[in-house]
């Protein structure tokens, strides 16, 4: 995305100067003519604008910001307000600067014409593909006051989800951190002087164990080393991202990552909950079952899952179930065998999206006891790390004054 400046003149002959993010120049063209434009001048603007920095949100729209201001839309339109109106009010309130920039672009769209889901389509970084489909479904069926609310509450469960799973992480982290930090301390500055203690006796000989750990330690303070291991830090973290935007590549780690204990099962039963609930949602809006596949495959965060569904999708154009569909692609079980059959029977029924209404509350569930008890469940692998290193360092320090010990016998 590049910001470009443009002048261009209404049909009543007004000039109008402004500036917009858009992908290319011809997006940019392109949509000043679908607002009934008459352009003068384009340029990309390739100057530091500390402004528009500091404007902007890193990591998107917060969440939290997104579920609140389509509570405040759904109040509004249920009590009959216009939406133009209802968004007018919305940037009167609204303090920060990036969503009031964005806000007023989508009040301008509407104004021109466009669709509540046209507008937020065309102001990234606000609705998924698939609430912008909700929304364009909900604007069809008169039932946007509904469609939002659902929208809203999707987008709460996600990050009701999301801080559990964060929350859990965070004792982990810090005592993994912890850990790092009483072995660099160690390494660094109590290993040296028993290095010293030892050779002042006349020993010229560590032992293996300490010796190693003397070398890393003065390897620390080589200037070199430290550059070069950040060279390969920085290095490594920018293979795994360009390997991610490969087809392979993100498969592999996608693949890797379903396999870690633990974290792995995290990692599928919040998938198949996504997958429950989102093609629920847009099966009831009244979105073709072909459709919805396609828009929940595509909104998938695991490649593995994502080829899945999105391969089932094929097969449900050829005229078989989503159930079949899923199970002949169903590499390693990603999607659990019971789920597949339970989808079959929801087939037969005519009762799919109720039943997937139901699954999806089960494995989300399912989410959130498992991250209530990540940390339990993690605890034995930090005792084993905790100790094993606790062990090796204390055999690196006390075996050299053991020995120094014996020599003084």
């Amino acid at each position: 995305m590049a910001f470009f400046k443009y002048v261009v003149t209404t049909s009543a002959g007004q000039r109008i100067e402004g500036e917009k993010e858009s992908a290319s120049k011809e997006d940019l063209v392109n949509y000043l003519q679908s607002q009934s434009f008459t352009i003068i001048s384009i340029s990309e603007n390739i100057g530091i604008n500390f402004d528009r920095i500091f404007q902007s949100d890193v990591g998107g729209l917060p969440l939290n910001d997104k579920v609140v201001l389509l509570k405040q839309l759904s109040t509004m339109v249920g009590a009959n307000i216009p939406i133009i109106q209802a968004i007018d009010i919305i940037i009167q309130q609204t303090e920060k600067k990036s969503l009031k920039i964005k806000l007023q672009n989508i009040y301008k769209s509407i104004e021109a014409g466009t669709s509540l889901a046209e507008a937020f389509q065309k102001e990234g970084g606000l609705l998924s593909d698939v609430h912008l489909n909700l929304l364009a479904a909900g604007e069809q069926s008169a039932n946007l006051n509904e469609m939002l609310e659902k929208i809203a509450i999707d987008l709460e469960k996600t990050k009701s989800l999301k801080g559990k799973i964060t929350g859990a992480l965070i004792y982990p982290a810090i005592i993994f951190i912890a850990i790092i930090v009483v072995v660099f301390l160690m390494i660094t500055v109590m290993i040296p002087q028993v290095k010293d203690l030892y050779l002042s006796l006349g020993q010229t000989e560590l032992p293996a164990i300490t010796q190693f750990l003397v070398d890393l330690g003065q390897s620390f303070n080589n200037p070199v080393t430290v550059v070069v291991m950040i060279i390969l830090v920085i290095s490594a973290i920018g293979l795994y991202k360009y390997s991610y935007t490969t087809p392979k590549g993100a498969e592999f780690f996608d693949r890797l990552k379903l396999k870690i204990p633990v974290f792995g099962q995290l990692i599928q039963k919040s998938e198949v909950a996504q997958f429950c609930r989102l093609t629920a949602m847009l099966a009831k809006s009244g979105i073709q079952i072909i459709e919805a596949i396609e828009i929940v495959g595509n909104a998938s965060g695991n490649r593995i899952f994502k080829n899945i569904i999105l391969n089932s999708k094929q097969e449900v154009i050829k005229g078989s179930t989503i159930s079949l569909g899923i199970a002949k692609y169903n590499e390693k079980s990603a999607f659990p065998v019971v789920l597949v059959r339970i989808i079959s029977t929801g087939e037969e029924s005519g009762k799919l999206d109720k039943i997937l209404e139901d699954m999806a509350a089960f494995y989300e569930g399912e989410v959130q006891q498992l991250a209530d008890n990540l940390t339990k469940l993690m605890e034995p692998l930090i005792m084993v790390i905790a100790g094993g290193l606790v062990g090796f360092l204390a055999i690196a320090v006390y075996l050299p004054i053991f020995q120094v010990g014996q020599l003084v016998k």
